[in-house]
């Protein structure tokens, strides 16, 4: 009988060795899965962040540029009065310093048609109130 339970203990042990084995190989299989998810993920996530690095990259970059192209804004329009300001400056010192040869030259000026300058101050004259035009009304002298 010693050797009935001796041979049935070797059959169960090998039994639950093959199962252990079976058991551990199955185990290790699906570790060596998991470790592949988790690298995929890994990396997923790697890309995930890199994309939304760059998404906050080009939030700030576009932020920036909507600064600076308000600041050109801003810029060019405060140039663009400055300059208005000086053009109608120059213009109203023009009309200012011109207009009494002018008004001389409107009142007598077909008098005098023998006068050398007569074709010249002519054009000066059409071409001084084409300019008094542009000037806003509470600048005209």
């Amino acid at each position: 009988m010693m050797i009935n339970e001796i041979g049935l203990t070797v059959v169960i042990l090998s039994s639950l060795l093959v199962a252990v084995t079976v058991a551990a190989i199955f185990m290790t299989l699906k570790v060596i899965s998991l470790r592949q998810r988790v690298k995929v993920l890994v990396v997923s996530l790697s890309r995930v962040q890199d994309v939304f690095n760059n998404a906050q990259q080009e939030e700030k970059d576009s932020d920036v540029h909507k600064e600076n192209f308000i600041k050109f804004l801003s810029d060019s329009r405060d140039w663009a009065y400055e300059y208005i300001e000086n053009v109608q400056e120059s213009i109203s010192s023009f009309v200012s310093e011109v207009e009494p040869e002018i008004a001389y030259f409107d009142e007598y000026g077909l008098v005098g048609d023998a006068y050398p300058h007569y074709h010249s101050m002519k054009k000066i004259s059409q071409a001084y109130k084409e300019l008094k035009k542009v000037l806003p009304d509470g600048e005209k002298p």
